[in-house]
């Protein structure tokens, strides 16, 4: 009898022991990231932990083989969701200097026309200054990423195109767009999907490589227009502490070894 007390009470030091570890390692910081406001064409603003960062980015778009000739056709509007607008009341988001706080939101709309019906697609992704392919990436852990997209009732469907850190694409289907206006499109990260390895860096994320538009094979292809705002990404930014965590940062590296390629603080 005395020895099933001892056994059960060794347990219970041991599980008290060991939650503090587990609670570390199932801890979230989720942090919500305007991964791109649309707000120039050259160029995307974003914020991340409180920073302000920029990054010379530009949105191209082609379209599938029976694509009317010069389309699809790209523009940045001065239009978004009404939704949007309510977030940022203009009475209470002012400089001291008069000039607003509210942040600038424009819409990347597509107009796209096809010679026939079928299995036709437009394909949206971000180049670099040079036209080549730059794709976003997307900090800490990604949970969901969200987009608001206004659909013209024509009956297409919308992926999302990301890449995990060893090269690996995945393609998130983002649903139907058969509806009229604004809406909210959330696509939930599968957890299966490798975004941390053992070594340091630990956090390896995703990258955003291109927006797929698809149309049903019977719909009417004869021009069909779709917008996009605030791509946003719901994050986990937690990180474990350990001494010597700033010798990730890419300054410090670049600091003393200038010719090493590798960005180990991405």
């Amino acid at each position: 009898m005395k020895r099933g007390r001892l056994v059960l009470g060794l347990t219970t030091l041991l599980c008290f022991h060991a939650a503090p570890t587990f609670a570390d390692d199932v801890a979230e910081l989720l942090e919500s990231i305007v991964v791109d406001n649309f707000a120039s064409p050259d160029q995307r603003t974003w914020t991340e932990s409180g920073i302000q960062l920029k990054d010379d980015r530009q949105w191209k778009v082609t379209g599938s083989k029976f694509v009317t000739a010069d389309f699809p056709k790209l523009a940045y509007v001065d239009s978004y969701p009404d939704a949007l607008r309510s977030n940022y009341p203009q009475s209470a988001l002012v400089n001291a200097d008069g000039t607003s706080k509210v942040p600038t939101v424009k819409s990347l709309g597509v107009y796209a026309k096809f010679d026939r019906k079928g299995y036709n697609y437009f394909e949206l992704y971000p180049v670099n200054k040079d036209g080549a392919s730059a794709p976003y990436s997307l900090p800490g852990i990604t949970k969901m990423i969200d987009l608001w997209v206004w659909g013209s009732n024509y009956r297409t469907t919308l992926e999302i195109h990301v890449r995990d850190y060893r090269g690996i694409p995945y393609v998130h289907d983002a649903g139907s767009l058969n509806f009229q206006g604004w809406k909210n499109l959330r696509i939930a990260v599968p957890a299966a999907i490798p975004q941390t390895q053992t070594y340091l860096p630990t956090y390896k994320g995703l990258e955003l490589t291109k927006i797929v538009v698809r149309t049903e094979p019977t719909e009417r292809v004869d021009g069909i227009y779709v917008y996009f705002t605030q791509l946003k990404t719901l994050t986990d930014m937690h990180q474990n502490p350990f001494d010597g965590k700033t010798m990730l940062n890419p300054d410090f590296i670049n600091k003393y070894f200038p010719a090493t390629p590798d960005k180990a603080g991405k």
